[in-house]
């Protein structure tokens, strides 16, 4: 696939999805995780609602191709 190239702040917010992801990965079972549940929901709504999507020629593969560079990035650009 052709790299695309995405607005700053999309992969950002995928960048923060990661993020918060691994977070409640990180969490002991017994720990409430309620802040970090809503904060997800709140990152992925605004990923899934950025303007991006609504340009014609975007697909799912924009969107694994999205996560694969901000896969990339999660843990070399500061939060």
């Amino acid at each position: 696939m052709a790299r695309t190239t995405f607005p700053d702040d999309l992969l950002l917010t995928q960048i923060h999805v990661i993020r918060t992801y691994a977070a409640l990965a990180a969490l002991p079972p017994t720990v409430g995780a309620t802040a970090l549940r809503r904060r997800l929901v709140q990152e992925l709504r605004c990923l899934y609602a950025h303007p991006y999507w609504s340009e014609p020629g975007h697909s799912s593969a924009s969107l694994v191709e999205l996560r694969r560079q901000a896969r990339g990035l999660a843990w070399t650009v500061a939060a």
